[in-house]
């Protein structure tokens, strides 16, 4: 099966609920969250000092980067706190066939 923009990344089954995965697609690091509020796609890059994202927790529809602990909204991007006011790059992201699929070019 393919989907039209779309890139399979990995199993449904994969990611546990309020965890993450890290995945290299087309040359760019995507994180896949998975929270009590769905499937998120960002990009793995805290937009404050570019540390990775892996690893953060996860609370909600939030990740909080490991380094400095600044809140980011997985559905948006958007930063919530004083260290950065620069959101993160998002994805679109679609569940089909027991399979995660991101879109890089297409942003929440």
């Amino acid at each position: 099966m393919q989907l039209e923009g779309y890139t399979r990344v990995c199993s449904i089954s994969e990611i546990k609920e309020s965890d993450s995965k890290s995945f290299n697609v087309d040359d760019t690091p995507v994180l896949i969250c998975h929270t009590n509020k769905g499937y998120f796609a960002i990009e793995n890059k805290c937009s404050h000092q570019t540390a990775e994202l892996e690893g953060g927790k996860i609370r909600s529809c939030f990740i909080f980067c490991p380094l400095h602990g600044q809140r980011f909204d997985l559905r948006n991007g958007k930063p919530i706190g004083k260290i950065t006011n620069k959101p993160l790059r998002t994805f679109s992201l679609k569940l089909e066939e027991k399979y995660i699929w991101v879109n890089l070019e297409s942003g929440v």
